[in-house]
């Protein structure tokens, strides 16, 4: 579930807002499920930063959950890190699973997260594909609902440094088929081995609606970065305006495919 596209698809999937794409724990859910969703958005946005050039992009996801709060996931999306470039990725496809464990009342989520870039033919330069550990630790209050994230890797895409991420989300339901929520992220890197300069932050944010009806999830939303273009360009995606702020669209199908 990256940056708000993805938060969205795992909320509108399974009931819930969440800041990666991942099942709600529940005590009388079956032994075994599968869902899926089926989705296109205006732009992806992987915290606050586009990964297509601002351009429209399909994505889907299938999600496998078993008992006791185990499951595991794939997710995909088009994207355009080098527009008319052979060599850059035009699908990111993500492998994550993890556990849901109630503390409390405080919902756990531990997710080992790997992000892949198949597509992609820089030969011998640096790879896209990393992995993180997140953390989501998620309350509710009525219609009320709170998700702090915590992620951290040992190196990002393209030997982008040791990364670290903290999140907070607010979500509240308005009534059964409209939802509003709130999104604040702050991303470090640091130590990357090509970029200058060779470490980073910053922070990006989003808020928006959710409307719902039957199988369908329709999120309208606003995200943007604090990076200038000379920033966002230097350090994270040299494509245009991809750190600046815009309205982004997310039309969401989601299909309970077993039992």
């Amino acid at each position: 579930m990256k940056n708000s596209t993805k938060l969205f698809l795992g909320a509108v999937s399974l009931a819930g807002v969440v800041t990666a794409a991942a099942p709600a724990f529940a005590q009388d859910a079956p032994a075994w499920a599968l869902n899926g969703t089926v989705a296109v958005t205006s732009d992806y946005k992987f915290r606050g930063i586009s990964q297509g050039e601002r351009n429209f992009a399909p994505q889907g996801s299938l999600t496998v959950t078993g008992p006791e709060g185990f499951y595991v996931s794939a997710w995909a999306s088009q994207v355009d890190f080098t527009p008319g470039s052979g060599n850059a990725p035009e699908v990111e496809l993500d492998i994550y699973g993890g556990k849901h464990t109630d503390l409390w009342g405080v919902d756990w989520n531990f997710m080992p997260y790997y992000y892949s870039y198949p597509g992609e033919k820089y030969g011998a330069g640096p790879n896209a594909d990393y992995f993180e550990l997140i953390n989501q630790f998620t309350k509710a209050f009525g219609p009320v609902s709170f998700t702090a994230t915590y992620a951290w890797s040992n190196n990002l895409a393209f030997n982008g440094g040791t990364g670290n991420y903290l999140a907070g989300l607010a979500s509240y339901t308005i009534n059964d088929w409209l939802s509003i929520s709130g999104n604040v992220g702050h991303q470090w890197a640091q130590n990357a081995k090509y970029a200058s300069p060779r470490s980073s932050d910053y922070t990006y944010a989003d808020i928006g609606v959710t409307a719902t009806y039957k199988g369908f999830a329709l999120d309208l939303r606003y995200s943007g970065t604090d990076l200038n273009s000379a920033q966002c360009g230097s350090f994270y995606m040299a494509t245009n305006h991809a750190c600046a702020g815009n309205f982004i669209g997310t039309l969401t199908y989601n299909v309970s495919l077993f039992p």
